[in-house]
């Protein structure tokens, strides 16, 4: 009996997760007969879901319309998230001066760290404009692989070559467009010129039309804390690769000079 219990105990959690995922990448609220269909469940079922998490502040419901949608407690887990790398909101700040500076246009500007299961975090993100939209189906996630992303490379370039292949071992290495590189081999012997390098280029192996530029962001102690990654149109990056090369090496070293980084970034 308690093991029953402790199965459908789980299968529950699993699934109030699930639909907090979901409404975060949907960005509409949604109705319970909505909510019943994407999750597999019964309307029945998912009223007693959406009931405890409604309580407790991880939804908010409509009283017009009857719909769900995030509510603020998700904010609150957020924010003090947030305090594991408060170290970095200097850089925020650094990238909000210096924006109406950049003469190169981009897609994005991003500040990205490394999870515990070798993920990678955009962390911060600036966009040209407030009305900037996305180029590709990926910019707006969160979560990024590190094989075949410029700032995932980067942010595990300085571990040993042993402890590198463990990490793309793990990893499902997906190929999200014709260019992703998924040999091991290959994957190991571009991570090798990035120490000397001191950035690394990514061309449409995340996205199509695009290329990420990537350098790292050093603490006190020399440790690559965070990358920042420049995404921009591969036509337009092509073209202006000096320029695109001279802000990314820029950036890395003033943010790492925020950080108290006192050497000189390759």
């Amino acid at each position: 009996m308690q093991k029953k219990e402790s199965n459908s105990s789980q299968q529950s959690i699993e699934r109030a997760l699930k639909l907090l995922n979901i409404m975060a990448d949907n960005r509409t609220a949604l109705t319970v007969t909505e909510i019943s269909r994407l999750l597999n469940i019964s309307r029945s079922t998912a009223y007693a879901m959406l009931n405890v998490m409604t309580e407790m502040n991880y939804l908010s419901r409509d009283p017009e319309t009857g719909k769900y949608f995030l509510g603020y407690q998700v904010f609150i887990l957020g924010s003090r998230a947030r305090i594991r790398y408060s170290h970095l909101l200097a850089c925020d700040t650094l990238l909000v001066n210096i924006l109406p500076q950049i003469s190169v246009p981009f897609n994005t500007i991003n500040i990205m760290v490394l999870e515990q299961d070798y993920k990678v975090l955009r962390f911060i993100t600036k966009w040209p404009s407030l009305l900037a939209s996305s180029s590709n189906q990926f910019s707006q996630q969160r979560v990024h692989p590190c094989y075949c992303t410029a700032s995932g490379r980067i942010l595990i370039s300085e571990f040993p070559e042993e402890e590198q292949r463990k990490i793309l071992e793990s990893q499902n290495l997906y190929a999200y467009t014709s260019s992703t590189v998924t040999d091991i081999d290959q994957l190991t012997d571009i991570l090798k010129k990035i120490p000397k390098q001191g950035y690394t280029v990514e061309v449409e192996e995340y996205a199509n039309f695009e290329i990420n530029a990537a350098a790292p962001i050093r603490d006190y102690s020399g440790k690559i804390v965070a990358a920042v990654n420049i995404c921009a149109s591969k036509l337009v990056y092509q073209n202006r690769t000096q320029e695109y090369t001279q802000l990314l090496l820029a950036l890395s070293q003033e943010m790492s000079s925020l950080l108290g980084y006192q050497g000189h970034m390759a």
